[in-house]
């Protein structure tokens, strides 16, 4: 039996804005960007020949589509990319969480069968820790110890790390699994410079693979992959201390088809191939200069090479050849046994190449184990668990397989609808009724826990009232007395009666009402900032003890408090907070239960107050 590396699952992500030529054209036309001349276009025997059968084509497009090979590319942020727009917009993590959320969801493989996780990005969002052990936290669990590994590499930092996998593979017999990705924000390196060329090549995006050691009776998956340094190009493409690039173009154009078709011959004669056996190459998408420039030089037929990445989505660095991959996978434009060369050179002279054969079962059909039983084992106290946010918040964990120990108010006939809804699932449940503005019922539910619970692994609490929507001299005392009890003083109580129950995670609701102004809602914002200086004091406590303590302020949601505003006053609200969109409540209780067990969660924003943990849900505050 032969022992084979196949990518057993492919996954991208792109720069959610597309920026078109007539976007870049604009700008040159208002002098923001420079270094186009279109006189010089018009005047050019090319342009006019090609005008003949092209009719209506600007010297523009004529130039960045036809002849550098671009035609839209994807940033994360509108064009242009300023600072500020990048500020808000997804970064390289988040583009890098997504990519690799599709490529395990391809494979069938659960993040806890990773065996090492091998990322590579010229971009980062933060100088450490690397990228790898950010992006680890997003998928398992936080006991999860594997191996992580960043490269800083552009261009061929993927081709990198698929030759450091197979290295890993060789040194641990019992690995199966590797999650190797490539992530890039471009635009963010390029938003300080004013000469057009970068901004009609350079995108955003990532791209990952989960490559897999499997054994069958033939050759298949990676068959030789190379990887080498070209000192020539070190001065000549990188980028400096403040992150932004700096290129010499026609040196690296020489260097990268020199590179590119040296490479890819190493490639080929390591595997033992000719360039006639080659199906299919998959070049770095630098742009037509030198991509037709190597396959002139290395005489490889045009017609053999995929540049759809490069048109329509632009230069993605290192992700370029992973994207191309993702998307010949997702068009089913490639088969089983066909022969791919890929090759690619970059940043600081790098440049590498591998051969692949597609595998038998490259279009197996798998069933998604991204998520699953992950809480089976599992006990969670749910306080408020009838509410909007506690019922989503219920049957997520139910769905999980978490045992659940409930409270609720007096809506018996929600609770009936909440345990109809549990049924669907095999996970134990029980009710505790009370009354949470009465401090006797309080402490009886307390009672209740503590005679029939044993350990709980999760203390949640939901539970919140509006009170009168007044003005703050109107609130009478004994109405701000009641929303104070069940909104601050029984979540509290209960806390410091159970805590020496709960053995990983204490959750409080706050809300976005302490960042924003909600008229007549003085009594609800007080109670609620009196939970968050609690919960600030009591991470401290808690984390002696091994356990993380979380205060969760959802943005304005469709459901609850936000029902009640008028379209202009959340509108003005969502403005003020930085909020782009109204919230699903049943996503807001998808992130909140994966909060529990998992580090990091997607569309959250997270900030340290001592111990604690502020995680603030689709704004920015």
């Amino acid at each position: 039996m032969i022992e084979n590396y196949v990518f057993s699952g492919i996954g991208h992500a792109l720069g959610k804005f597309t920026i078109t030529n007539d976007d870049l054209e604009a700008a040159t036309e208002k002098g923001y960007l420079k270094g186009f001349n279109s006189d010089r276009v018009r005047e050019s025997e090319a342009y006019k020949e090609f005008l003949k059968s092209n009719p209506g084509i600007s010297p523009f497009s004529f130039l960045a589509e036809f002849k550098m090979g671009f035609k839209t590319r994807n940033h994360v942020a509108p064009f242009p990319p300023t600072k500020t727009k990048l500020k808000a917009a997804e970064n390289t993590l988040n583009l890098a969480v997504k990519a690799v959320e599709n490529a395990l969801e391809d494979s069938g493989v659960h993040p806890e069968e990773i065996d090492a996780w091998f990322m590579s990005t010229a971009t980062p969002t933060e100088q450490a820790p690397g990228i790898a052990s950010i992006l680890k936290c997003y998928f398992v669990n936080i006991n999860n110890n594997i191996t992580c590994t960043t490269v800083t590499s552009a261009c061929v930092g993927f081709n990198i790390n698929i030759q450091r996998a197979i290295e890993y593979f060789k040194c641990h017999p019992d690995a199966k699994h590797i999650i190797i990705g490539h992530s890039e924000v471009m635009s963010e390196i390029i938003r300080r410079l004013v000469d057009f060329v970068p901004y009609a090549t350079f995108a955003d995006a990532a791209a990952a693979i989960v490559l897999s050691r499997v054994h069958s009776d033939k050759e298949q998956g990676v068959v030789s992959v190379v990887n080498h340094e070209d000192l020539y190009m070190i001065d000549f493409l990188g980028a400096n201390k403040q992150g932004d690039l700096y290129m010499d173009a026609g040196i690296v154009k020489d260097r990268a088809i020199i590179n590119i078709s040296d490479v890819s011959r190493e490639a080929l004669a390591k595997s033992g191939w000719n360039l006639n056996e080659i199906d299919l190459m998959i070049p770095h998408q630098t742009g037509n200069a030198i991509v037709h420039g190597a396959a002139e030089k290395m005489n490889f037929p045009l017609r053999k090479i995929y540049q759809d990445v490069q048109k329509n989505h632009g230069n993605l660095s290192g992700a370029s050849i992973p994207l191309s991959l993702s998307l010949l996978k997702k068009e089913k434009k490639i088969k089983p046994g066909m022969k791919l060369l890929t090759a690619t050179a970059g940043l600081g002279g790098e440049f590498g190449a591998y051969t692949y054969i597609i595998q038998d079962d490259f279009y197996k059909k798998t069933t998604s184990a991204l998520y699953g039983k992950e809480l089976t084992g599992k006990t969670a106290l749910v306080t408020g668990s009838t509410g909007a946010v506690g019922f989503e918040i219920c049957r997520e964990l139910a769905a999980k397989g978490c045992k659940l120990i409930l409270h609720y108010n007096s809506h018996e006939e929600k609770r009936i609808a909440l345990e109809n809804e549990l049924k669907n699932f095999k996970a134990g449940y029980s009710f505790f009724n009370a009354d949470f503005s009465k401090p006797a019922e309080v402490n009886s539910l307390i009672s209740s826990v503590k005679n029939s619970i044993g350990e709980i692994d999760y203390l949640v609490h939901t539970t919140g009232i509006t009170g009168p929507v007044l003005k703050s001299g109107d609130v009478s005392d004994e109405d701000s007395n009641v929303v104070s009890q069940v909104n601050e003083n029984a979540p509290v109580e209960i806390t410091k009666q159970l805590k020496h129950l709960v053995k990983s995670v204490v959750l409080f609701i706050g809300s976005v009402a302490e960042d924003a102004q909600f008229p007549g809602s003085a009594a609800y914002v007080q109670s609620k900032k009196g939970l968050h200086g609690y919960a600030v004091n009591f991470s401290a406590e808690s984390a002696a003890k091994g356990i993380r303590t979380i205060y969760y302020m959802p943005g304005i949601i469709n459901s609850g408090m936000g029902k009640q505003l008028d379209d202009k006053l959340q509108y003005n609200i969502m403005m003020g907070i930085n909020q782009e969109e109204v919230l699903d409540v049943r996503d807001v209780a998808y992130r909140i239960v994966r909060s529990l067990y998992i580090l990091k969660v997607q569309k959250v924003y997270d900030s340290r107050e001592a111990s604690l943990l502020v995680r603030r849900d689709g704004y920015f505050g």
